[in-house]
C-alpha cells in the first residue's frame, strides 16, 4: 500500500501531499542526477520546505551548519527508499487509473511510468522543488533524467516522448520545448489541461470520467427535424454522408454549421446525431471551475477525444470555434498553429462538427477542408410562428404571437427563453403574460444590437382601401395575377403620401406573405462593399422567409450610372440590378423621382404603377368614411365642399390627420377639412405638379 505520509517530516504543511515514491525521486534527483549541487550549497540549503520533506530540518536553522553533514543525512534518508522496492508505490488511485487508461488507449508499460512521473511531478510539491533543482535543462537532458528515474532505457524515453507517440498524440502530455531552448523539468514536461493530474491521482471513476476536463455526453435535444424544415436539403445530404462515414471509419470527416447566436446548430447536431444512433460528445470550452479554456487546450481535448472514443459509434461537437480560428490568425506561431487545425481536419478519427456564429474570421484554407458548410438561419416567420403556438402552449394572444414572429432577427432561442422565463411569472394566458413576454424580448433585442419589437396592430391606416388610390393602371386584377405569376418586379412611382408603401402592405396581407420593408438607412454603408452586401443580404432573406420585398426610396440605388461620381455608386447599382435579376419572389420597388433612376432599372420592371394624387370622387369618398369614424356630421356638404377644388390631396394626408385627431380630436366636419387643406399648403410648388412617364 503507498502511503502519503513523509516519514522524516511530522508536522509538515505538505506531508499530505507528499508519498513514498515522490520522496524516493526526490533522493534521486538530488544525488543521483547531481540536484544536491543546488540544494546544498555553502551557507544554507535553498528550499526550506524541500528540506523538511526530506528530514534536513535541523539543517536550516543551525548554527552548525555543515554542507558536508546535509549531503551525509541526504544520503542516510535516501537508502531508505532503496532496501525495498515495494516501499514507494503509486499513492491513491493512480496505479488503478493508470492501468484502466493503459487498456482504453492501448498504452504501453513505459508510456504509462512516464505519465505516471509527470502526473506526481504536477501534483506532488515536494518532487515538483526537487526537480527544480536540476536547474534549466534542454530536451536531450531531461530525456537522460527520466531513463535514470524510471529506470528505462534512453530509446524507450525517447519514443515515449516523440510528437507522433500515443501519449502526444492523445493530449495526455505536451513537451513544451525546441531543441535550442532549456526550462525547467517541470515547465518542459507538462500535462495538456490543469484538471487531469488531479483526475488521474484521486479520481475513483470510469476511464471516461478522467477526462471530464476534455469531453462530456451531450445530453438529447429537444428539436426535431420540423424545427429544420428550412434547411432540409443539405442535412439530408450530411446524414446520409455521416451514416456513411461511420460505417466505414472514415478519417477527416467534419461537417461545418453557421449561422446567428440561438438558431438551434447545438440542438441539430443532437438531432441527427440520434437519427443516427450514435452518441454525441461535446468537447469542453470551459474548465472545472467553468472559466473558459484556452484554444489550444480546447484543440488538445478534440484531439484527446478522437483518441479515447475511436473504438466508439460516436460523433463529436466543438462549439463557438471562432476563437479557435482567431487565435491562429492572430498567433505568433499562426503558421504551425494552422498546420495543426489543418491535420486535425484531416485526420480526425470521429466525424466532428464544427459550431460557430460567423465564419468570416475562418480562413478559406480551413473553409475548403470542411465536408460540407452549412448555414442555419433564422427559421422563415411560418416556421417561427409555429414554434411559439408550439412553446406557448395556447397561452399566447395571436396578436403577440404575429409581433414576435414578424422581427426577422427573432432566434428559436430567444423566443423559447422568454416565453419560459413569462410562464413562470403568468401562469394563465393574459395581457399581463404578453407584456412580461414582450418586456423581455426587448431586452435581449436591444442588447444584441436589433430593433425593439414593432408593436402596432396593422402597417395599414385604419382606413384603407384600394379604391382610395389614383394609378394610371387598373389594380383590379393584381392580386390574382401575382397568385399565378408570384415572380414579378413592380415600381411604385409618385408623389409622396399617394400610398405606394401602404399598398404594398394590402398586396402582402392579400396573398397571405410577409412583407419586408428596407429603407435607404438599412442598407446604406459608409464603409467600401457593405451597401451591397446589405442589399444582397435583404434580398436573401426575403427569399428565405418567402416574403414581399419592398424597397423604398429606390432612387437612391438604381440612380442614373451616367451622374455617377464615385466608383462605389455604380457597383451598387450593378449589385441592385444582378438581385431584382436573380429574385424568385414579389420585388416592389417605390420612389418619388422616377426619372432619376438608372434607365437599364426600369426595362426590368415587370409592371410600373404611377401613383396620383387623389381624384375628387376619390377624395370625397374617403373623407365621409372619415367623418363617419370620427362621428361628425356634415348635413349641408360644406366642408366636403371646401375640399373639391383641392387637387393635391394624398391618402398620406389624411393618415396624418387621423393620427392627429387621436390626441386632439376634432370638433367639427368644418374643423377637419381646415386640417385637412392645411396639411396641402405646406407642400412646396415643385412637388405640385403630376409625376409620370414621359409617353
Amino acid at each position: 500500500m503507498g502511503t502519503r505520509l513523509n516519514p522524516f517530516a511530522h508536522g509538515s504543511r505538505r506531508a499530505v501531499d507528499t508519498c513514498a515514491l515522490s520522496l524516493k525521486w526526490s533522493f534521486q534527483l538530488l544525488l543521483d542526477l547531481g540536484g544536491h549541487r543546488t540544494f546544498i550549497s555553502r551557507h544554507g540549503l535553498n528550499d526550506e520546505d524541500l528540506a523538511h520533506e526530506l528530514g534536513l530540518a535541523k539543517w536550516i536553522d543551525g548554527d552548525n551548519y555543515s554542507p558536508a553533514l546535509a549531503l551525509a543525512t541526504l544520503r542516510k534518508g535516501a537508502r531508505s527508499f532503496n532496501t525495498d522496492p515495494l516501499y514507494a508505490p503509486y499513492p491513491d488511485s493512480l496505479a488503478t487509473n493508470l492501468e484502466a487508461l493503459g487498456e482504453l488507449l492501448g498504452l504501453a508499460d513505459a508510456e504509462l511510468q512516464v505519465l505516471g512521473f509527470c502526473v506526481l511531478m504536477h501534483t506532488d510539491p515536494t518532487l515538483s522543488d526537487a526537480t527544480d533543482q536540476l536547474g534549466m535543462l534542454g530536451l536531450n537532458r531531461a530525456i537522460k533524467v527520466l531513463s535514470v528515474l524510471l529506470g528505462l532505457p534512453l530509446p524507450e524515453v525517447e519514443a515515449c516522448l516523440a510528437h507522433n507517440s500515443p501519449l502526444m498524440r492523445t493530449g495526455l502530455l505536451e513537451i513544451s520545448n525546441n531543441h535550442r531552448s532549456v526550462m525547467a523539468l517541470s515547465s518542459m514536461l507538462s500535462v495538456s489541461n490543469p484538471d487531469l493530474p488531479g483526475l488521474l491521482r484521486f479520481s475513483k471513476g470510469t476511464p471516461l470520467e478522467l477526462f471530464a476536463y476534455a469531453f462530456r455526453l451531450s445530453p438529447p435535444g429537444s428539436l426535431n427535424w420540423e424545427h429544420y424544415s428550412h434547411v432540409r436539403q443539405p442535412l439530408m445530404i450530411a446524414e446520409r454522408y455521416l451514416s456513411k462515414s461511420l460505417a466505414q471509419g472514415r478519417q477527416g470527416v467534419n461537417i461545418l454549421l453557421y449561422g446567428p447566436p440561438g438558431t438551434g446548430k447545438t440542438q441539430l447536431s443532437r438531432l441527427i446525431a440520434h437519427s443516427l444512433g450514435s452518441a454525441l460528445y461535446e468537447v469542453a470550452c470551459t474548465d472545472s471551475q467553468g472559466d473558459p479554456v484556452s484554444a489550444k487546450q480546447r484543440l488538445c481535448s478534440l484531439r484527446a477525444a478522437n483518441s479515447v472514443l475511436h473504438s466508439q459509434r460516436a460523433l463529436l461537437v466543438l462549439d463557438e470555434i471562432e476563437d479557435i480560428f482567431q487565435t491562429a490568425s492572430t498567433d505568433a506561431n499562426s503558421r504551425s498553429q494552422k498546420g495543426w487545425i489543418n491535420r486535425m481536419l484531416e485526420e480526425n478519427t470521429l466525424p466532428c462538427f464544427w459550431l460557430s456564429n460567423s465564419i468570416e474570421a475562418i480562413d478559406a484554407a480551413h473553409i475548403r477542408r470542411f465536408d460540407m458548410v452549412i448555414e442555419v438561419p433564422n427559421p422563415p416567420l411560418a416556421q417561427r410562428k409555429r414554434m411559439l403556438r408550439e412553446c406557448g402552449g395556447g397561452k399566447l394572444s395571436d396578436q403577440l404571437i404575429e409581433h414576435l414572429s414578424a422581427h426577422e432577427r427573432m432566434t428559436p432561442a430567444v423566443l423559447e427563453r422568454a416565453v419560459r422565463v413569462g410562464r413562470s411569472v403568468s401562469q394563465r394566458a393574459s395581457k399581463a403574460l404578453d407584456n412580461t413576454i414582450r418586456c423581455i424580448v426587448d431586452g435581449t433585442l436591444k442588447a444584441q444590437g436589433f430593433e425593439k419589437l414593432q408593436h402596432t396592430d396593422s402597417a395599414l391606416p385604419a382606413l384603407y382601401s384600394p379604391e382610395w388610390i389614383n394609378a394610371d393602371l387598373p389594380l383590379d386584377g393584381l392580386v390574382d395575377g401575382l397568385r399565378s405569376h408570384p415572380q414579378a418586379r413592380l415600381c411604385f412611382y409618385g408623389p409622396p403620401g399617394t400610398g405606394k408603401t401602404a399598398f404594398g402592405h394590402w398586396l402582402a396581407q392579400e396573398l397571405g406573405k410577409p412583407l419586408m420593408v428596407k429603407r435607404v438607412s438599412d442598407l446604406v454603408s459608409p464603409y467600401v462593399g457593405m451597401t451591397e452586401q446589405n442589399l444582397a443580404a435583404a434580398f436573401e432573406l426575403a427569399q428565405r422567409e418567402d416574403a414581399v420585398l419592398l424597397l423604398d426610396e429606390v432612387d437612391s440605388f438604381l440612380q442614373d450610372r451616367r451622374k455617377a461620381r464615385q466608383s462605389w455608386e455604380v457597383t451598387a447599382v450593378n449589385e441592385m440590378l444582378t438581385q431584382m435579376e436573380t429574385y424568385r419572389g414579389l420585388f416592389i420597388a417605390s420612389t418619388n423621382l422616377i426619372l432619376d433612376l438608372d434607365q437599364a432599372s426600369l426595362r426590368r420592371f415587370d409592371l410600373k404603377v404611377h401613383f396620383g394624387y387623389l381624384a375628387t370622387a376619390q377624395a370625397q369618398a374617403l373623407f365621409a368614411a372619415h367623418l363617419k369614424a370620427l362621428a361628425l356630421k356634415d348635413p349641408q356638404n360644406s366642408a366636403a365642399t371646401r375640399l373639391r377644388g383641392e387637387a393635391y390631396l394624398t391618402p398620406g394626408d389624411f393618415a396624418a390627420v387621423a393620427r392627429r385627431g387621436r390626441f386632439k380630436p376634432f370638433a367639427s366636419a368644418d374643423e377637419l377639412a381646415g386640417a385637412l387643406l392645411a396639411e396641402c399648403q405646406l407642400k412646396s410648388t415643385g412637388q405640385q405638379r403630376p409625376i409620370g412617364f414621359i409617353h
